[in-house]
């Protein structure tokens, strides 16, 4: 069984274009699918895998065992600048974002991000952040939670939710994803899609809380974009549409340049171009790949290239 099919890893190699000496990131290292495509494409390159899960780094260096020029860092992609600074990386050729969870995360039941299988709500991709998504769940206020369904899941009746939480854990706490799932049961009908809708919507919230997703996504971007190389290239791939509007914006924004309004005749916002966009809109797994890896379907992937005179 693979620890986790990368995606549109084709798309991503043909669009990053490896070329010999060039120093690139994969900002989500996982299992080391991407970085291993890219490896086989070019050999002679610098690559810098940043994975915060520990099981994914041990993954990747069994897969790229045989590959030389690779440094591993066990750190969020929020770290890029610092972590790539302190090995004296000054610019990159091209960086990967492969966003959201892995597969061999969500079938792992001990790391709790799946409804499917009875196991602790931990949910942290790096067992180094000290809250949990039982802590979450546990010490939140009612507010907060309705916040937290309702900003990162989209969630329709996230006050509900938040309610019922707040009632149930009052009787003892909330400790297991088959808790949690029970409870969502008690506000939609069991078994019913719309239940099922809504545990996706707020086991995908929770994660997202836990491991500040939304939060170090346009930091990271905005400084990937910042180290790359006139002409290198940064490729995107999110799963959700709250994941994609921060990466569409970003773009656009680096893409725009000046932002003053029209009627001031000369620019005093100093904002320069800083990317090309390298498609109108994303790019989508075709019907062979998302037949072979049914979990590839949300995939959108987004890229742009570092215009010259820029750095």
């Amino acid at each position: 069984m693979n620890y986790h099919i990368p995606v549109l890893a084709e798309n991503c190699v043909q669009t990053l274009d490896p070329h010999p000496g060039g120093v690139y990131v994969d900002a989500t290292l996982g299992g080391g699918g991407h970085a291993k495509a890219l490896l086989e494409r070019c050999p002679q390159i610098t690559l810098y895998g940043f994975d915060a899960d520990s099981e994914a780094l041990a993954e990747a260096r069994n897969k790229l065992s045989d590959a030389a020029g690779v440094e591993y860092v066990h750190a969020n992609f929020s770290r890029l600048r610092t972590e790539l600074a302190l090995r004296k990386v000054k610019a990159i050729d091209g960086i990967l974002f492969d966003l959201g969870v892995s597969s061999h995360q969500l079938d792992t039941p001990a790391r709790g991000f799946s409804f499917d299988r009875e196991a602790p709500l931990d949910m942290r991709m790096d067992a180094r952040i000290a809250q949990t998504a039982a802590d979450v769940l546990n010490e939140a206020t009612e507010r907060e939670l309705a916040g937290i369904f309702r900003s990162y899941g989209e969630e329709p009746s996230a006050g509900r939710i938040a309610r019922e939480i707040v009632r149930q854990r009052g009787e003892k706490p909330i400790q297991t994803t088959k808790d949690l799932a029970r409870i969502i049961d008690k506000v939609y009908p069991a078994g019913t899609r719309d239940a099922l809708k809504a545990k996706v919507r707020v086991f995908q919230s929770l994660r997202i809380r836990v491991n500040r997703e939304l939060e170090v996504l346009e930091p990271a971007l905005r400084d990937a974009i910042n180290i790359l190389r006139p002409g290198g290239r940064i490729v995107v791939i999110s799963y959700h549409s709250l994941e994609d509007r921060i990466v569409k914006t970003t773009f656009l924004e680096a893409a725009a340049g000046c932002v003053c309004p029209p009627r001031i005749p000369l620019c005093v916002c100093g904002r320069k171009k800083q990317l090309r966009l390298l498609q109108r809109k994303p790019v989508s797994p075709g019907p062979e790949e998302t037949a072979a890896n049914p979990r590839s379907r949300s995939a959108r992937l987004r890229a742009a290239e570092k215009l010259m005179g820029e750095s």
